[in-house]
């Protein structure tokens, strides 16, 4: 259950940013304006579910594991949703950030 909090987490995390990339070139108005505290309630929701999974895991990997998943699922999105360019240099970058964490959980 400590993971699945934590994955939820990581799942709202990206879904605000996603958010936020969408709405940041548009006027601002009622559309912005709702899809922005969207963002933000996404947003708020991450920050619950991540202390929530704190009680049970160690902040020395919940970070790791919230940070690196972040990054590595948002490079992917956003060459997927916003036709952001993904360098093998990006790709490298998130296996490091991967490994790292699975050196830390050790």
């Amino acid at each position: 259950m400590r993971y699945l909090l934590l994955a939820a987490a990581v799942a709202f995390n990206v879904g605000s940013y996603a958010i936020f990339k969408s709405i940041a070139a548009r006027p601002h108005g009622l559309v912005w304006a709702v899809l922005f505290a969207s963002g933000l309630a996404l947003g708020a929701m991450n920050v619950f579910l991540f202390t929530t999974a704190l009680r049970e895991v160690r902040l020395a990997i919940a970070y790791p594991v919230f940070a690196g998943a972040s990054i590595t699922l948002i490079v992917m999105l956003s060459a997927w949703l916003f036709d952001e360019k993904v360098t093998s240099l990006n790709l490298a970058g998130a296996a490091l950030v991967v490994l790292g964490i699975a050196f830390l959980s050790r």
